[in-house]
């Protein structure tokens, strides 16, 4: 056998012996440094295992619905916006002063999200896709790192939950409301892909099961308070309507997840959590500083098409300018300080078009009526240094002309 073919040979049976010597090491490459090697190897085993299973083959981050829905133009939407079929009763306006504020941006992944409280259970950061989740593998109770104290008389409440699907059943989320000797008086719960309750002191107000079950993806419950009536939904649909509630009086927030079964193998997956404060209506903001400065209008993260969750927004400026016919508005979008200047700028230019374009489109507003530019990042309400600072920055205006 000629030398070279002797040397091709021994160095193939090296690199098989290798294998066999340690065949996880060659075949993983390091996949647990993604938990930065967090403590002991039992536990890095667990966590691995609770994220593979809980991004089991067939998981999207879409609902059935999303998966297969056809182009908004062709469902009797617009170009500039999702359609809005769905959401035609749906009358939520989300505050427009955000005091807490959590995607989990930056988060380490293995670690206890760092701007949450711990009561009890075992919850950890874990990637799905491209984004970061607050995962719960045994039944637990977190609480966000806001400001205790009385709620601000008009408040809402946003969390994004990741659903299964009907072969996952047992999941519980809900969105508890706390007293001043830190006792639970009310509760908002989704539970089983299909059944929601309001519970407050004990008294079950409200027991809604959706019209059909979720399917699999991220899905939102959403709750608008005032200090007397609170409303609860879940996606589009309204599930609770309390419109008097005597002597309630919550000094903050905790999230409560159960997997109810087999916990290991059926981790809960939370997205984000939104807490923020209302304020005056458009039309008194128009009256008072000449300007409407939103949070309701709402779009998916580098996209310029409206969401459909910003029927009410839109509705609710549409009936401004029909009812004030000589009312002229200069439509501005505005963003935080991620990301480059220039494409911040492009990017709330299109934004703020899309806007002007609906409201011509959808409620006939003449175009002469409405001017759109974008602004970027060049006009911050708050901070850009905070979660919370840069989601109030993140805004659409509209400024009297």
């Amino acid at each position: 056998m000629p030398r070279s073919r002797n040397l091709i040979v021994l160095v193939a049976l090296a690199i098989g012996l290798a294998l066999l010597w340690n065949p996880a090491e060659a075949q993983l490459g390091g996949i647990k440094d993604k938990l930065k090697k967090k403590g002991e190897q039992k536990a890095t085993e667990t966590v691995d295992k609770a994220v593979d299973d809980a991004t089991t083959p067939g998981d999207t981050t879409e609902s059935a619905e999303q998966a297969t829905a056809q182009p908004a133009a062709a469902k009797g939407g617009t170009a500039a916006a999702e359609d809005m079929t769905l959401y035609t009763k749906y009358d939520f306006v989300p505050g427009d002063k955000v005091i807490f504020f959590d995607e989990l941006s930056g988060e380490e992944i293995g670690e206890f999200p760092s701007r949450w409280k711990l009561d009890s259970g075992v919850f950890e950061v874990a990637k799905q896709g491209a984004e970061n989740y607050i995962m719960c593998t045994d039944e637990g109770y977190i609480r966000p790192k806001a400001a205790a104290g009385a709620l601000p008389p008009k408040y809402t409440v946003e969390m994004e939950v990741y659903a299964k699907g009907a072969g996952h059943r047992g999941h519980w989320f809900m969105i508890e409301w706390m007293n001043g000797d830190d006792a639970t008086i009310a509760e908002f719960g989704f539970k089983d892909n299909e059944n929601t309750h309001l519970n407050i002191e004990g008294n079950n107000l409200a027991d809604k099961r959706l019209p059909k079950p979720v399917g699999p993806g991220k899905h939102t419950m959403r709750i608008m308070a005032t200090k007397s009536s609170i409303k609860c939904y879940l996606d589009n649909e309204r599930v609770a309507n309390v419109p008097a509630v005597e002597g309630f009086e919550p000094v903050g927030f905790r999230v409560h997840l159960d997997p109810w079964t087999d916990e290991q193998n059926n981790p809960m997956l939370v997205r984000s959590f939104r807490y923020a404060e209302g304020g005056k209506t458009l039309k008194e903001q128009l009256d008072e500083a000449g300007r409407i400065v939103t949070h309701g209008i709402l779009f998916d993260s580098g996209s310029d098409k409206i969401k459909a969750e910003s029927y009410k927004t839109l509705a609710d400026i549409g009936q401004v300018l029909a009812d004030n016919p000589t009312l002229r508005l200069s439509v501005e979008g505005h963003t935080d300080s991620d990301g480059a200047d220039a494409a911040n700028l492009t990017l709330s230019d299109n934004r703020a078009k899309s806007v002007r374009s609906y409201l011509m489109e959808v409620y006939k507003i003449d175009g002469a009526r409405l001017e759109a530019k974008g602004l970027g990042e060049t006009k911050p309400i708050d901070t850009n240094d905070t979660p919370e600072g840069k989601a109030n920055n993140r805004r659409v205006e509209l400024v009297k002309l």
